[in-house]
């Protein structure tokens, strides 16, 4: 009992000498992010591409279907982003990311969730057919030289929030990244391309033989790194692979 009590007393020292923070915009805030920065993110909304997300502009587009998806170039079957990556959206991403904010994960994660049932409940009516409820949240992984310099894994821990409000297990040592890549922000389209070709594989095949699954990631921006993922899941016997992430880029 008398540790309890210290440990209580120490945490109240604590939060005296080092008050919480905005840890996007630094100012004090009893929460990870202040309602302010929250306001300022840019949630995404019809009309967007049916299949992977992407945004469209109202007025420039009559296709459901994005080029891309056109195309069938994208190997996982939807993908879905609740803000656009511009503004506070993206300096969130980079808080968490890379200033060390895990405690950011928890109200991404919560958005992040709400959309994710919006989808399994068919995007409020603009599917055929909604998505199927997954048997289990993969967050994209890191090559464990990254993660250990980085700390920790932002995908991994936006996938544990959403799963605990789902109730959908989360499994991290199924899919791995097995050879390093360059940082994606650095490269060109084409080069995302290159870059995550062959990077991951399914650990345990007989894991996702069969079963839908959710690549769960911080960014999309061109879908290399999920369409990567999603291949390697398919080759392994996955029946259906959907992708959520925070953000979205709209142009590249």
């Amino acid at each position: 009992m008398g540790t309890v009590a210290q440990k209580s007393l120490l945490e109240r020292i604590l939060d005296w000498l080092y008050p919480n923070r905005c840890g996007v915009c630094h100012r004090f805030c009893d929460d990870a992010i202040c309602q302010d920065c929250k306001n300022k993110w840019s949630l995404i909304a019809p009309p967007y591409c049916l299949r992977c997300g992407r945004p469209f502009e109202p007025r420039a587009k009559a296709s459901p279907l994005c080029g891309m998806c056109l195309q069938g170039r994208y190997k996982f079957d939807y993908a879905r982003s609740v803000v656009i990556y511009e503004g506070v959206g993206r300096e969130t991403v980079h808080a968490f990311k890379f200033n060390r904010k895990p405690r950011l994960a928890q109200p991404i994660g919560e958005l992040m969730a709400e959309a994710m049932k919006r989808f399994l409940d068919g995007d409020n009516g603009l599917l055929p057919s909604p998505w199927q409820l997954p048997s289990m949240l993969l967050p994209v992984p890191l090559h464990p030289k990254t993660q250990r310099h980085r700390g920790y894994n932002q995908a991994a821990l936006l996938a544990e929030v959403v799963g605990q409000i789902l109730d959908i297990p989360v499994e991290t040592k199924i899919l791995a990244q097995t050879q390093p890549m360059k940082p994606q922000a650095t490269l060109v389209e084409k080069e995302r391309w290159e870059n995550v070709k062959g990077a991951f594989e399914v650990t345990k095949p007989e894991l996702v033989r069969g079963q839908i699954v959710v690549v769960v990631d911080d960014v999309m921006t061109t879908g290399a790194t999920l369409n990567e993922c999603a291949k390697a899941l398919k080759g392994a016997g996955a029946r259906q692979v959907y992708c959520l992430t925070f953000a979205r880029t709209i142009s590249i």
